[in-house]
């Protein structure tokens, strides 16, 4: 969204510089801020001259001389507009959970501090005229709004020697509102009085120090509209308006329709499924529910973390209700791409799975550590370590990135062996000193067993978790503690969990469970119920019924040598025999003509989920 409308903006800019070449700007087109200052009816102030645009589209012949617009200069150049404002709290943890838990604000990024080194020693003293020995612990950005570039809060903490002296002169310490370098932050609600009364019930009681500065709120006319108005004081001491608009507030959306309600306003929910239209991908939740309640128990029995993979799915909304609604730890991606989507919709604690290498991913990588509370990339490469670690030092603030160490644990893709592990690991903690990266733990990945036998899965299972086991041995051996062992998948948790190896375990295709993990990998055998589904459509019967064509080839349910071919979940009578980019292909499979006709709807399970997702949107 900040992308586009950044473009959007350019374009204009460019169309008004082209009619400015062609003399064809008008003065209200070279006037834009008086322009917009005129565009409502009502009473509007532009230096010394009240001007009721109501009645008058005219300005007084004084008034236009009053305005000196320069024919060379047109403000600073590609200026977007306002994009934050930053103030100081005494706690911006305590700061941001207020203004997130009553104001709907989201977190975005933060920065966490050391006390060393401090400022005088970074030469930040005389920069920003404060003591020497003053750090900042903590910086939180929140975002405010859904603007792609505004409505965003920066909240600083500082800690120096000298703050105490300066004298207490309002409520709190904060200044008061009268003096000079006072600020406040607004908040435009919809219902007012509704808002009032949810502070008066529910802030109030929760927060030490809030109270209304005015109740009832200020009532007065303003851009055409009627304001009205009320502060309150904030648990820091700072002031907080709320305002509400009589006409305003009617043309845009609250917060949490945007970003809750919004997302289920489908005019598909509550009909039938045979009413969405073909091909679609979809989620049993009854199924996905139950297979997510036997992970979450058998994780939480043997105290071991669960992330869910979401490589198959790529669906932040399936992945949130595992997070907050099942134990789920964070989410695992294997792409960049993957993982920026993911953190825009929310999530905080984001695992790249895989080796980053390209420049420019690298680059992403180092500023998307900035909006999460954590990210992981794996690493099996001293100068890829290096590559991360320099891409996060060139930020003045530096966010470090947790660097897992991959082991080849017999895939044979990535990683390296136990021995080779341990000066990698080394090199991260030297690196550590300069807070671009940290040790996160050691990772492995038994891609080659999903659909082994049971009992030689559970062979090779324990082989592999032997090799982590090993190379967790020789690092801390080393002198370096490893915290966290990751692997394993949904073919093999129950066999990870039961080798007692790893710390936290990568599964999420079993959550949802497609042919290939009920059955070539056995979990329906663990009570594993299919969901993942595809909704496909008749378009073409033959004239003999022996062969019909649904509109779902392997462009919608994908393809697999593992999963194999797709088939009906409710037709036992029809037979999948093939598939092409478009269409499905069914044969009897009782030898009898086919019962079917053009546009019935029938549903199938794909063979193998994660081979599928990523084809639909």
């Amino acid at each position: 969204r900040r992308l586009e409308w950044r473009r959007e903006r350019e374009k204009e800019k460019e169309r008004k510089k082209r009619r400015k070449e062609s003399g064809t700007m008008s003065l209200w087109q070279r006037l834009p801020f008086f322009a917009r200052a005129c565009s409502r009816e009502g009473w509007h102030q532009h230096g010394r001259h009240i001007i009721n645009n109501s009645n008058n589209n005219s300005l007084p012949r004084q008034s236009w001389r009053s305005l000196k617009v320069s024919s060379t200069s047109w403000g600073i150049p590609t200026n977007m507009g306002l994009d934050h404002v930053g103030i100081v709290v005494p706690n911006a943890q305590e700061a941001a959970d207020f203004l997130i838990d009553v104001f709907d604000a989201e977190f975005d990024w933060e920065v966490k501090r050391e006390p060393e080194p401090k400022f005088g020693e970074r030469g930040w003293d005389k920069l920003f005229g404060v003591h020497r020995e003053t750090y900042m612990p903590h910086v939180i950005m929140l975002k405010c709004g859904d603007a792609p570039l505004t409505q965003y809060v920066e909240l600083f903490e500082f800690v120096s020697p000298d703050q105490s002296e300066v004298p207490r002169k309002g409520e709190g310490g904060w200044l008061r509102f009268s003096d000079i370098t006072n600020s406040y932050i607004s908040f435009t609600v919809k219902d007012l009085d509704a808002v009032m009364a949810h502070i008066k019930n529910e802030v109030v009681p929760k927060w030490d120090g809030v109270r209304f500065i005015q109740d009832p709120p200020m009532e007065f006319p303003l851009r055409g509209e009627v304001c009205r108005s009320t502060f309150i004081v904030s648990p820091w001491g700072q002031w907080v308006e709320l305002t509400e608009w009589s006409e305003g507030r009617h043309s845009v959306p609250v917060l949490k329709k945007l970003r809750g309600d919004v997302r289920y306003d489908h005019p598909c929910v509550g009909q039938p499924v045979e009413a969405l239209e073909t091909p679609c991908y979809m989620v049993d939740l009854d199924a996905f529910e139950h297979n997510a309640g036997l992970m979450r128990e058998r994780f939480a029995a043997h105290g071991v973390a669960w992330r869910p993979t979401c490589k198959g799915h790529k669906s932040p909304t399936l992945a949130r209700k595992l997070t907050e609604e099942f134990g789920a730890q964070g989410v695992l991606v294997l792409t960049v791409e993957e993982a920026e989507k993911f953190a825009q919709e929310g999530h905080d604690d984001i695992h790249v799975a895989n080796q980053v290498v390209s420049a420019t991913k690298v680059e992403k990588l180092s500023l998307l550590a900035k909006c999460v509370r954590r990210l992981k990339v794996n690493v099996d490469d001293a100068a890829n370590i290096r590559q991360l670690s320099d891409a996060v030092a060139q930020w003045e603030i530096a966010t470090p990135l947790e660097l897992m160490v991959e082991i080849n644990i017999g895939h044979n893709r990535c990683g390296v062996s136990p021995a080779e592990a341990v000066p990698l690991v080394q090199l991260v903690k030297e690196l550590e000193a300069h807070g671009t990266v940290r040790f996160g733990g050691l990772a492995g990945y038994e891609g080659h067993t999903p659909v082994l036998p049971p009992e030689e899965k559970t062979a090779e299972t324990r082989r592999a978790h032997g090799v982590l086991a090993e190379a967790k041995r020789l690092v801390e051996e080393a002198g370096i503690s490893v915290d966290v062992v990751t692997g394993g998948g949904s073919s093999n948790y129950v066999d990870c969990l039961r080798a007692g190896v790893l710390s936290e375990i990568q599964a999420g295709g079993g959550a949802i469970t497609d042919l290939l993990y009920a059955h070539k990998a056995g979990l329906a055998a663990h009570g594993h119920r299919v969901g993942g589904l595809v909704l496909s459509q008749i378009v073409s019967v033959a004239p003999d019924r022996s062969r019909a064509m649904a509109d779902a080839g392997f462009k919608s349910v994908g393809w697999h040598p593992f999963g194999g071919l797709p088939q009906p979940r409710d037709r036992v009578d029809l037979e999948v025999i093939g598939l092409s980019a478009e269409h499905t292909k069914f044969s009897s499979s009782d030898g009898k003509p086919l019962s079917v006709q053009r546009g019935e709807k029938i549903v199938l399970v794909p063979g193998y989920g994660d081979a599928m997702g990523f084809l639909h949107k």
